[in-house]
């Protein structure tokens, strides 16, 4: 009985010590989840702005401090993204016409 008693305090230690792990991988997880969305908005903001610098050296005399890279055009108006009805669809493209 006293070996069964020890086996059992043995493997609640165990138990707690995996349970602690379990929550620091889950820790570690969401960082690297939400590292990995801050390297993907980074990129898309260099790439956005080396995309400006390309236009304004093409057409130094317009200006383009109207651009944003989280706006999309809708029906003739620059909106947020997350304001367009993705599901009805209905965007215009960046020429005017219907998609």
């Amino acid at each position: 009985m006293e070996q069964l008693k020890g086996k059992l305090q043995k493997l609640d230690k165990e138990k707690t010590e995996l349970e602690v792990r379990v929550v620091e991988l889950c820790v570690e997880k969401k960082e690297v989840e939400t590292s990995k969305e801050d390297h993907g908005y980074e990129m898309m903001a260099a790439g956005f702005e080396r995309a400006r610098q390309q236009a304004e050296f093409f057409y130094p005399d317009l200006k383009f401090d109207n651009l944003d890279p989280i706006k999309v055009v809708h029906n003739g108006k620059l909106v947020d993204d997350d304001e367009v009805d993705v599901e009805g669809g209905g965007d215009h493209d960046p020429q005017g016409g219907e998609e």
